[in-house]
């Protein structure tokens, strides 16, 4: 029962703690984010996170440093989310850099082909279609689909092998007879 009182009494202490901490610092830290990121939606996540993993630590902190730990953490959170954006951004360049090189007929031949694989996959034995789909449509790991059809994952990886194996043949059969 006094175990009980003492860890209520320390949660308390804590949370009165915290709440001060965070009415004192929360402006501070949410201006610092504005410095790196333009966005006041971005910065506030930023900052809420860091707060929401102060108050996870539990104990872990000293609370002399905790003005330079949370500074930290929210400068990371930001150079993090800049790098992540910078990617982002990246990938959209070169998405619309290829979409940009390919013209209506490599579209139709590209939406052609897929629907060719889409077919062909429609017609493998169950359990291989069933692999493919939740392979390439729903982007499931090996690992995820043996737990999913209480298979190995060589078992896995033999299903999708097979199953590629007869979407290779089918093109290059095709591809052979066009050449002629």
């Amino acid at each position: 029962m006094e175990v009980e009182k003492s860890r209520d009494r320390d949660f308390s202490f804590k949370e009165k703690f915290f709440e001060k901490f965070f009415r004192e610092n929360y402006s501070r830290f949410y201006y610092y984010a504005l410095h790196f990121i333009s966005d006041p939606e971005i910065c506030k996540d930023i900052v809420s996170d860091a707060f929401r993993h102060l108050w996870e630590k539990d104990g872990e902190i000293i609370p002399e440093t905790l003005h330079a730990y949370m500074f930290n953490r929210i400068r990371n959170a930001c150079i993090d989310n800049i790098r992540h954006t910078q990617v982002e951004d990246s990938y959209i360049r070169e998405h619309q850099r290829l979409a940009s090189e390919m013209d209506d007929e490599s579209w139709m031949e590209s939406e052609k082909r897929i629907k060719r694989i889409m077919e062909i996959i429609e017609g493998l034995p169950a359990l291989t279609r069933m692999i493919m789909e939740q392979n390439y449509l729903h982007q499931k790991k090996y690992k995820e689909m043996a737990d999913m059809f209480e298979m190995s994952e060589s078992g896995i990886r033999k299903h999708v092998m097979k199953g590629l194996e007869i979407i290779r043949k089918e093109f290059s059969v095709n591809y052979k007879k066009g050449s002629n």
